[in-house]
């Protein structure tokens, strides 16, 4: 696996949460002036009812399954066979697994959807519903389950735009343009999910970003890990 900048992305990753926690923690109404820019009285998130972009939800929903598993059985197989396995390693394949487990799996839906207890857009006072709005990270008890802290969705579709990233720089066998063309995929797949997931009401902005923050963060780390980065790091800052 290619090596990367650990200190240049962190830099960019530290900056990104000083500026989403200033933002939604310091002004929570803004995620209130966001969703309400989707919301109108009588009709509440309409955007909801357009079935193109309830289709390519999900189908983009179905991709990002359908990856976790290719990279299952293709890691699987390339650690068995000790070669590449459709031009990816060993490393590559389970740094992929890696992500979609911890990130949209465990964290996000495991620990925080299960636990924040944040009520989604449509559901709060502002927009027609029962429930209280809270601001980002505060824990309440607005939502039983499957609640609006972080996005699940926007985490999927994070941890799969990183996964196609990864595959643009590791396949030598596409051209160019080819991979311009998958790179633009990949940064379209999370942007589109985030705008669909705020405008039809199921998700506040703030959950959108964090989701975003914390499966970019934890790829960030788990990369160093499997690209051996971390050893590394370690060995230049204890020498002398």
């Amino acid at each position: 696996m290619p090596r990367l900048d650990l200190s240049l992305t962190g830099r960019w990753l530290l900056a990104g949460w000083f500026a989403a926690v200033m933002l939604f923690r310091g002004a929570p109404s803004v995620d209130l002036a966001v969703s309400g820019l989707f919301w109108h009285a009588g009709s509440g998130f309409d955007v909801i009812t357009n079935p193109l972009w309830e289709w390519l939800r999900q189908r983009l929903w179905d991709l990002a399954l359908i990856v976790l598993a290719v990279a299952i059985v293709a890691g699987l197989r390339a650690f068995a066979k000790g070669r590449s396995v459709w031009g990816l390693p060993a490393r590559a394949w389970g740094f992929v697994v890696a992500l979609y487990v911890l990130g949209p799996g465990l964290i996000v839906n495991g620990f925080l959807k299960a636990y924040s207890g944040r009520a989604r857009p449509a559901f709060v006072t502002e927009f027609g519903g029962t429930k209280l709005f809270t601001p980002a990270g505060t824990f309440t008890d607005q939502c039983a389950r499957n609640c609006s802290f972080v996005s699940g969705e926007v985490s999927a579709a994070v941890a799969l735009a990183v996964a196609l990233w990864l595959a643009s720089v590791l396949w030598t066998r596409i051209e160019g343009w080819q991979r311009l063309y998958l790179r633009a995929v990949a940064l379209f797949i999370p942007a589109f999910v985030i705008v669909q997931r705020v405008a039809t009401g199921r998700h506040f902005a703030s959950d959108a970003v964090f989701a975003a923050l914390i499966t970019l963060t934890l790829a960030w780390g788990l990369y160093a890990l499997f690209a051996g980065q971390l050893g590394t790091r370690r060995n230049a800052a204890g020498a002398p």
